[in-house]
Formats: structure tokens, sequence, C-alpha cells
């Protein structure tokens, strides 16, 4: 399958790139913080918001360095349905990640049109299954993932009932290099898979998605935040309103710039031929008889005589009618 639907919008060849603001748990467990930055991504023109939905416990032993920070960043699940509000208020999609059966009952009663799925949880098939059986579509990270990891990951969803897989490329280090980013990945995913494909941007600046839409992902998820200057992991490497939308707009100029394959019909330069091409004309005064030599003759713009591939056929031919000099050469005078 190369298209699927997510709350009414095709994903896949032929349609806009879709792009993913990721909050993730940026929020800080604050809802109004949240809410205000759905509103945020919302004016910097993503198509969709992507929180996690997850309970520290159910995702982390306790004694795990990073418990206290991720429990920080729960939310309940009444939070959950205001914000997916907040979100059909701006006009995004609301999408979260869910990391347990609970996750999964909490993003059920928003209505959650999809499903992402984080890359630490490829090889996690019971979650998958879980997932893969609302019927809704599924956008899987692929990172730390091997050829053989992603495939039991696909194989799982569809063998539970759910074909509607986006698969995204994604190198889970935090900051990304990019000399480690690896995009032609992508690339491969797409033809082992048949699907889909996007990128998930761990990267600083934009340059490294921009890529990635001009290599073929159809969907762009990226770290998002409100202020690089809050406390958390994530804010420092995650875009901001002003760079989301710097993101946008460069994605919106990268697929016009890919427009469609116009080589030999239709090209919107074709009517620069006549003034930028050159074409044949007396290099002076050619009196009608005269064998031209290749002393009378120039190839200069513009395009008004014969054209330069035509110059052995003129050289060694009587000038039919006299030809002054700058005038063209053309087949009624050669």
């Amino acid at each position: 399958m190369l298209e699927v639907t997510v709350n009414g919008r095709p994903i896949g060849p032929d349609h806009p790139t879709y792009v993913i603001a990721e909050i993730g748990f940026n929020h800080e467990g604050k809802e109004e913080l949240g809410a205000e930055m759905i509103r945020a991504a919302a004016r910097s023109g993503a198509d969709a918001v992507k929180f996690q939905t997850f309970k520290a416990d159910e995702l982390t032993l306790r004694n795990f360095e990073h418990f206290d920070l991720i429990r920080q960043g729960e939310l309940s699940g009444e939070a959950h349905q205001r914000l997916a509000a907040v979100a059909a208020e701006e006009g995004v999609c609301f999408l979260s990640t869910p990391f347990s059966a609970w996750a999964v009952e909490v993003l059920e009663k928003t209505g959650a049109p999809a499903y992402k799925i984080a890359s630490m949880d490829v090889t996690n098939i019971p979650l998958l299954q879980l997932v893969a059986e609302t019927r809704k579509p599924v956008i899987l990270s692929t990172g730390m993932a091997t050829i053989d990891e992603i495939a039991e990951a696909v194989e799982a969803l569809k063998a539970a009932g759910n074909g509607q897989l986006v698969l995204l490329h994604c190198v889970s280090r935090y900051p990304a290099e990019a000399e480690n980013v690896n995009l032609r990945t992508m690339e491969q995913i797409a033809e082992t898979f048949g699907l889909p494909v996007g990128y998930s941007d761990h990267a600083m600046g934009n340059e490294v998605a921009l890529a990635a839409v001009a290599l073929g992902a159809r969907v762009i998820e990226k770290h998002f935040t409100t202020d690089k200057g809050l406390p958390g992991p994530d804010h420092k490497l995650s875009a901001d309103a002003g760079e989301l939308e710097e993101l946008v707009k460069g994605i919106r100029r990268v697929e016009k710039a890919l427009g469609r394959r116009a080589a030999d019909a239709g090209r919107p330069d074709r009517d620069s031929a006549a003034q930028a091409r050159r074409s044949l004309f007396a290099a002076r005064d050619i009196p009608a008889g005269t064998i031209i030599g290749p002393e009378d003759v120039k190839c200069v713009r513009p395009e008004r005589g014969l054209s330069p591939r035509d110059i052995e056929t003129v050289l060694g031919r009587p000038a039919k009618t006299d030809i002054g000099e700058e005038e063209p050469i053309t087949s009624e005078n050669v």
C-alpha cells in the first residue's frame, strides 16, 4: 500500500509532505503548556501534533536513572482528551505514541485517528498487535532497528489485520549528527517494504529534513518546543515556532521544486530558447552564388537562423541569394 489516510489527509506519493510537530513530553506534565505548544505548532503550519502517552512505572524500572524525569511528563487520560480538543480547535491532527495497553485505551477515548510507534518498541510485538487491532493507520519509527527487525514488526502489524503503515527512518541519537543519518536508508526501506516512508528528525537545524523530502519522505516528524531554554533534555534540540515555520515553508518550496518530469513537453522555460540559444549568421556580406566557407559563418545568439547542428550542411553550399553581414542563414538563402 503506497498511500494511507490520516484524519482525511492522504499520505503518499503525489501528496504534500505530512509534517508532525513532536511535542513528546516537552510539556513536562503541564497541560496548559501542552495546549500552548499545540497552538504554536498550528500557527507554524504543522499538520499534526504528537504527544507521548505513558505511565512511568509501565515504561521503566523505578530505579532507572531517568525515572523521575519520565514521570514528570505523565498526563492523565482526561488531559489527553482536553488537549485533543485544543488540537481540533486549532485545525491540527492530535496524535500520540502509546507505550502500554492503558495508553491505547486512553487514546481510543480521544478519538485518535492514527498511532505513532516509537523506535524503542519496534520489537515490542504485543504492543504492535494491540495497536494494529484498532485498525487505524500506524506510523512506525525504525531507529536502532535492523531490516529484519523492521520486517518482523511490519509482519506483526499486517498479521493482526492492519496494513495501513508508514515507516519512518530515524537515528536514535539526541542530537543525531548529519554524517550518521544515512538518509538513503529511507530509500532502502521503501524499496524493501513497498510502503510510504518518512523521516523522524533528531538532527539540529532543518537541512537534513529538507534533504529527506527531496529523497521522497512523505512524513517529516520534528521535535518541537516553544522555548529552547526550558528545563528538560529535549528542548535544546527541538525546533521552536520560528524554526518549525521555516521548516514547513522549506518543505513546500522543495515540493514545488521537485515538480514533475518535464524534459520532453511543457517545460516552463521553453519560450526562452529563442533568445538564449545560438543560430547561424553571416560573418560578412555573402553574394549570391558564393560557396560558403567557415569564414562566412558565425554562431551567435539569438535563435533566428539555422541551428548550430546544421553547420556541416551549410558549409560548401552556394548562397541562393545575397546575405548581408549578420543576417540569419536560413533554408531559404542557402
